[in-house]
């Protein structure tokens, strides 16, 4: 039996998987070598700093002895409104699929953060707009199943992050 070159194998299998071309040399490319479980991480960590440089009021949900909480029905609260906070980087198709969206979870409205290669697009959205498809039709992300939604947004759907404070305030304002 031959031996198989094993490294060259596994570089051909990584090529293969590799990311789109468009990502290459992009100004938010080492996104793209962030972990996906942690990619929720890093949009955290975005709009806390965001809001302290918008100088909105927020918080992390913490619990009794103010340690930030890993696990918790909502992700960031924002002058008093708690928010489910969504991020994803644009895929090979031009969109960004946010994952996870739960109704059965008590949270005010989402905020979605998507990262292009050379920019940064959000929306804000009640959940009641979710619920009722006013804000777009959202997917069981398994068949059968009624717990946990994709929301694909183009980016033409979506804001440049600058209106990031102007457009969370307002959406406040309605809930």
């Amino acid at each position: 039996m031959p031996t198989p070159d094993y490294e060259a194998l596994l570089d051909e299998a990584i090529a293969k998987a590799a990311n789109h071309k468009k990502w290459i040399d992009a100004r938010f490319e080492n996104i793209k070598i962030v972990s996906n479980t942690k990619v929720g991480q890093v949009g955290q960590a975005f709009v806390e700093s965001l809001c302290e440089a918008l100088e909105m009021e927020y918080s992390a949900p913490t619990d009794d002895k103010g340690k930030k909480l890993n696990q918790s029905p909502w992700d960031i609260k924002i002058l008093g409104k708690e928010f489910e906070l969504k991020t994803a980087t644009e895929d090979v198709s031009g969109c960004f699929q946010f994952n996870h969206i739960r109704y059965h979870r008590p949270y005010d409205a989402a905020i979605f953060v998507g990262v292009a290669p050379e920019r940064i697009l959000f929306d804000c959205r009640s959940k009641a707009d979710l619920v009722t498809g006013k804000a777009g039709r959202l997917v069981s992300m398994e068949k059968g199943a009624n717990a946990s939604y994709k929301y694909t947004r183009h980016p033409s759907l979506l804001h440049p992050i600058s209106e990031f404070g102007t457009r969370v305030k307002a959406l406040i304002d309605t809930l």
